[in-house]
């Protein structure tokens, strides 16, 4: 229980306290993982090519780029939501929808990865709207 804000009596958390931090840990989850992706398009620098059916051109050192920028504001908006930081909120909504609309371009490349990552930022998205408050001090 946390103290009140005026040294009275313990207030209770409400029960999406724990959900908000898991958002917040998935948010931090999907920086990394699109920094690391970042940083190997960097690194290759090349294009991605799916099959023969399903061809994907894409300029990989400019993705890789985006990719890395994306993920560390992702991984700094995760933290920031443990403490409740309404900025937060904003930057987390922001960022998952714009990772979940990036990710459209891999999936003929990745499929699963990329309705992977579609699904937890919506995850993201709908529990900081709804709850988001849950996690402020």
């Amino acid at each position: 229980m946390a103290e009140g804000a005026h040294g009275g009596l313990p207030q209770r958390r409400s029960g999406w306290f724990a959900m908000v931090i898991a958002v917040g840990v998935i948010l931090i989850v999907l920086g990394v993982w699109n920094a690391v992706d970042g940083l190997s398009a960097l690194v290759a620098g090349d294009f991605v090519v799916a099959d023969a059916d399903r061809v994907i051109a894409l300029q990989v050192a400019a993705w890789g780029w985006v990719l890395l920028a994306l993920g560390v504001v992702e991984v700094v908006a995760g933290i920031a939501l443990f403490i409740g930081a309404r900025w937060a909120r904003v930057v987390a909504v922001l960022v998952a929808g714009f990772n979940g609309v990036v990710q459209l371009a891999f999936l003929a490349a990745y499929p699963v990865g990329a309705v992977l990552i579609m699904i937890a930022s919506a995850l993201v998205i709908w529990t900081v709207i709804k709850h988001g408050d849950a996690a402020r001090i």
